[in-house]
């Protein structure tokens, strides 16, 4: 399978008010839309097979946010015993800044949780200041850095982890 970095979209558009949103298990017949997403998003790109793969494997978990009928934005993370990496969040570009990354993510991580998930790790530019601010309203915080991390452009990710999780 091809290496797939974690990669965040930030999020302009409609107010949350004004979204009828459904978030639920994405599918072999999102792919075509979320392969579009992608391409808007990142400057490199998943490929059709790696999607296809993680969709084959048990280990990964992938949400799709359905507007109206269409994939608005999709989501997704891989794990390994307790821990989750979030790998993959985007939302179409007139869609963003509209809350639909935020429920995308909690999903994604109430998900995890309720599946004994009890820390989420991601990376993110670290310029990229609207993600970074929703992960923090998340509770993410910054744990340490990747120098380089990124391409074009070349630039360090952060890497930012959720705190333990305590069900007292």
């Amino acid at each position: 399978m091809e290496k797939a970095e974690g990669r965040t979209a930030g999020e302009p558009g409609q107010t949350e008010s004004s979204l009828c949103l459904r978030i639920r298990p994405m599918s072999l017949a999102d792919l075509p839309t979320v392969l579009e997403i992608e391409k808007e998003c990142f400057p490199a790109p998943w490929s059709e097979r790696i999607f296809r793969d993680v969709l084959d494997l048990d280990y990964y978990h992938f949400l799709t946010a359905i507007l109206d009928g269409e994939v608005a934005g999709y989501c997704g993370y891989i794990r390994s015993f307790e821990t989750a990496d979030i790998a993959n969040i985007a939302v179409r570009g007139s869609l963003r800044r509209s809350g639909i990354g935020e429920k995308l993510l909690r999903k994604l991580m109430d998900d995890g949780y309720r599946a004994g998930v009890e820390r989420f790790s991601l990376e993110v530019r670290a310029s990229n200041a609207p993600a970074i601010a929703l992960y923090e309203k998340l509770g993410y915080r910054q744990e340490g850095l990747r120098r380089g991390y990124y391409e074009n452009p070349r630039e360090d990710a952060l890497i930012l982890w959720t705190p333990e999780r305590s069900d007292t």
